[in-house]
């Protein structure tokens, strides 16, 4: 809280932090409440769309009484984050799954359209079903981007350092650390750019190709 005698300069960069869930279930019935809740509005999101997401909305859909519901979501949006959670997650385990499953021929511009072809629509899933709080999280993983906060979890760091452990025979670069850095950025920043500025971009057939290309000429080029 701000005193009259302490105001926030006017110059002070204020950046909203998304809304969190309350608490984190511990007990198996605990869990499954929360599973469940997240499940209906995982459904109302699709189906509806983000303004049908209500507390008695989503107190009928899961069958859930209200008080219930506040006592791990304080709001809609600590439940909407926590859905993007698990949506990240999954697409992590996946992308792990999908590299280790991939046979020994493929080359690493096959590793990397696979990387893509994961975080792309899941980026342009999330901008579609919420796309107000797909940009106040982008204003807050930019501050993590810049290690001005400090990151809870980053799939991409992941994505990146997966993709590099699979294919070490064609990553060709003098600098591993500085090719992980700006692969990792590059990974993260334009991607999102495209969300925020242009989101038709994520869904245009050529995307994935084009920064494919980008990122193996990164990983590939000695000199």
């Amino acid at each position: 809280m701000t005193s009259r005698r302490n105001p926030i300069p006017a110059e002070t960069l204020q950046i909203e932090v998304p809304a969190r869930p309350r608490k984190r279930p511990r007990q198996e019935r605990s869990v499954m409440l929360v599973d469940a809740l997240k499940k209906a509005g995982w459904e109302i999101l699709e189906k509806e769309g983000r303004d049908s997401l209500s507390l008695e909305r989503l107190s009928v859909r899961a069958g859930v009484a209200v008080s219930s519901i506040y006592e791990y979501f304080p709001t809609m949006e600590s439940l909407v984050v926590a859905i993007f959670d698990d949506f990240r997650a999954e697409a992590r385990r996946r992308l792990v799954e999908e590299l280790q499953a991939l046979p020994p021929s493929t080359k690493l511009l096959e590793g990397i359209m696979l990387l893509l072809s994961i975080g792309i629509p899941m980026l342009h899933k999330w901008v579609q079903l919420d796309r107000e709080l797909f940009v106040k999280s982008s204003h807050y993983d930019e501050l993590v981007r810049l290690d001005l906060v400090k990151p809870e979890q980053y799939w991409t760091s992941m994505a990146t350092d997966a993709l590099m452990k699979r294919f070490p025979d064609e990553v060709m670069v003098r600098d591993l650390a500085k090719t992980r850095f700006m692969a990792f950025h590059t990974i993260l920043a334009l991607p999102r750019a495209m969300a925020l500025m242009h989101p038709e971009y994520l869904a245009e057939p050529d995307t994935q190709m084009l920064l494919a290309r980008m990122l193996h000429a990164l990983l590939t080029t000695v000199e």
